[in-house]
């Protein structure tokens, strides 16, 4: 089997791309950057095609995005042109080509007033992000045989990412003071966790909409409390503030989280607690030191 992994150089992508490596899948990876990669940017149709007629895949993988919420709140035109025009560009490229198609979307469809949210419960997006990411997901999921899977706060141990355990790492290495939301209830996810369900998903042939996230349902500001025990910081550089105070561009959900009776089922396994992951990178940030 042949995959394309689009945006292979961003911390989902990249850990997709050595999970296949592991599993003997041949692997094109993709990145508007280039840097090694096959050139691919979302907003631009030319560079689509001409990836899949370099890879010929068999499976696309689609963890490229425009993630920035903010930043998308303030472009909405290239918001919609990444998040919602692209995928639908990639579902056409399936199409053409015969190749299964697996999306990654969010938990930010939801409007975050009422959750956890199950696959089936009726999406509300409150933000340029999350209707953009709703409308990829939509354009996907008319592909036949097509999956969306829908995450949310996904971290590991990636120096060059700014996921919210990395933002943690640095500040508390910088002795810089960190404010948390402590209002923003989600399910923190584990990158390697993640990609190896998705896989599995996809090599089952799984195709509609799966929620793909740990069992953990926590405020953020809980979330980073249970890293710095793991990790051995003293959580003393934490602020906890209200989502209200941090003068961001775009609303956020606030009670959100997802639920993941559906994923078990089919895999006949969910993902591991957080306390195991975070054991994981604390091995990792002993061995970085």
């Amino acid at each position: 089997m042949k995959a394309l992994i689009i945006g292979a150089s961003g911390q989902v992508g990249g850990t997709l791309s050595s999970l296949c490596v592991r599993r003997k899948i041949e692997v094109y990876g993709t990145s508007r950057f280039g840097q090694g990669f096959l050139y691919l940017d979302l907003a631009a149709p030319a560079s689509v095609s001409a990836a899949f007629a370099k890879a010929r895949p068999d499976l696309v993988l689609l963890c490229s995005a425009m993630t920035h919420v903010d930043g998308c709140e303030r472009d909405p035109e290239l918001a919609r042109s990444v998040n919602a025009a692209g995928p639908a560009l990639v579902a056409a490229e399936c199409r053409r080509s015969g190749a299964k198609l697996a999306y990654f979307s969010t938990e930010y469809v939801f409007d975050g007033r009422n959750g956890p949210y199950g696959e089936e419960d009726a999406p509300n997006p409150v933000s340029v992000y999350g209707r953009t990411k709703l409308e990829g997901e939509r354009a996907v999921l008319e592909l036949e045989g097509a999956l969306s899977v829908r995450t949310t706060v996904v971290y590991s141990h990636n120096p060059a990412s700014k996921n919210f355990i990395m933002q943690l790492i640095n500040n508390h290495r910088s002795g810089l003071r960190m404010r948390v939301p402590s209002d923003q209830v989600s399910n923190p996810t584990y990158a390697p966790d993640l990609a190896a369900a998705v896989l599995d998903l996809a090599e089952k042939g799984a195709s509609g909409i799966y929620n793909v996230v740990a069992p953990d349902r926590l405020g953020r500001y809980d979330f980073a409390l249970k890293a710095c025990a793991a990790f051995g910081f003293d959580p003393g550089f934490l602020e906890p503030a209200l989502t209200s105070e941090l003068g961001q561009a775009a609303e956020r959900p606030l009670v959100a989280g997802l639920k993941t009776e559906k994923l078990e089922r089919e895999l006949g396994r969910g993902l591991p607690p957080a306390e195991e992951s975070l054991r994981r990178i604390a091995a990792l940030i002993k061995q970085y030191e």
